[in-house]
């Protein structure tokens, strides 16, 4: 038997490390950093986009008093005897803010309040007034 049938024969061959198939640990460790950087740019950028939605949640409950209000005050006249007035701790709409209308004795005048829950992120209280004064971090 030549030694080139001997070769062929072997139970291992010179090319048996072509065969194998999976990953080195090299190559889970460039995926594993890859994705840990992506996780480190994204995070924030998602604690951003939850802000942003939950101060649109203020936004628009406080909004839609306004309109309320402004109605009631084209049918009466004044704000006082108006739904919303007097409200205090209501939740908004996705329940990330407890808003409060407090009205004038004269009926003059209102003004909304929307402070955070505990489980916003970081928010500042949001606040509207009949004569357009808006505080807090109105987009």
């Amino acid at each position: 038997m030549s030694l080139l049938n001997k070769v062929r024969t072997m139970p291992y061959r010179l090319n048996h490390y072509a065969t194998v198939k999976g990953f080195t640990l090299i190559e889970v460790m460039i995926a594993v950093a890859v994705v840990a950087i992506l996780a480190g740019v994204g995070w924030p950028m998602f604690e951003k986009q939850m802000a942003r939605q939950q101060v649109s949640d203020a936004v628009i409950s406080l909004t839609k008093i306004q309109t309320q209000m402004e109605k009631c005050l084209l049918d009466k006249g004044t704000y006082t005897g108006c739904t919303p007035c007097g409200s205090a701790d209501a939740p908004s709409k996705e329940g990330n803010y407890k808003i409060t209308v407090a009205c004038s004795s004269d009926g003059g005048e209102y003004y909304a309040t929307a402070v955070p829950n505990s489980t916003t992120y970081g928010q500042q209280p949001l606040a509207l007034s009949s004569l357009g004064h808006k505080v807090g971090p109105w987009p």
